[in-house]
């Protein structure tokens, strides 16, 4: 049997873990509450070193809040930078509580304009920060997933980890994407 994270999966099992979008749509069905968050600031706020502390950092906070997360690249208002997504650690809303509250003062910590969370209905964007878009405490709605629509100004993707061959019910070579459909953006 295959194993991922020391962990003995079915065949199955291992073709979703294997697969970010299918994990996505596995984690939607179970009820699993999602989120992307970054650390990064533009130039002139932060050096490319220290963006990638920052992130280095925030990875380690998901991480030892008990947290399985993904590095993604995010576009934001027309500008890419990295970011990570971040799944509930179980199914259900009080799942999803606990990881909204996580992220929202993570996203305060590191000066984000925003977070982005999706609950398996919609997503909304939560604002943490006086200076940015939606504003400190306050929510705006964005839609739903849409799943390889690359064309949306508020998207998150996923790539292959590398240029090797892919293994049997791998993504394609091409970016895996999937973004929000928007009211305000797209």
């Amino acid at each position: 049997m295959p194993k991922i994270g020391g962990i003995m999966l079915s065949l199955k099992q291992y073709i979703v873990e294997g697969n970010p979008l299918a994990r996505l749509h596995k984690h939607a069905q179970e009820g699993r509450h999602y989120a992307v968050i970054s650390a990064y600031r533009p130039e002139g706020e932060a050096t490319p070193e220290q963006n990638k502390i920052r992130h280095n950092e925030l990875k380690d906070k998901l991480t030892s809040l008990g947290y399985a997360h993904k590095e993604v690249e995010g576009h934001y208002e027309g500008d890419k930078e990295k970011s990570i997504m971040v799944h509930a650690i179980g199914p259900g809303d009080e799942h999803g509580k606990r990881l909204l509250h996580h992220v929202k003062e993570l996203g305060s910590h590191y000066n984000q304009d925003s977070i982005f969370h999706h609950d398996t209905k919609s997503a909304k964007l939560h604002g943490t920060n006086t200076t940015g878009f939606v504003g400190k405490d306050k929510t705006k709605p964005v839609g739903q997933t849409r799943y390889n629509k690359p064309d949306s100004p508020y998207q998150t993707e996923t790539k292959p980890k590398s240029d090797k061959p892919l293994k049997k019910g791998r993504t394609s070579k091409g970016s895996a994407r999937f973004t929000t459909a928007s009211k305000f953006g797209g």
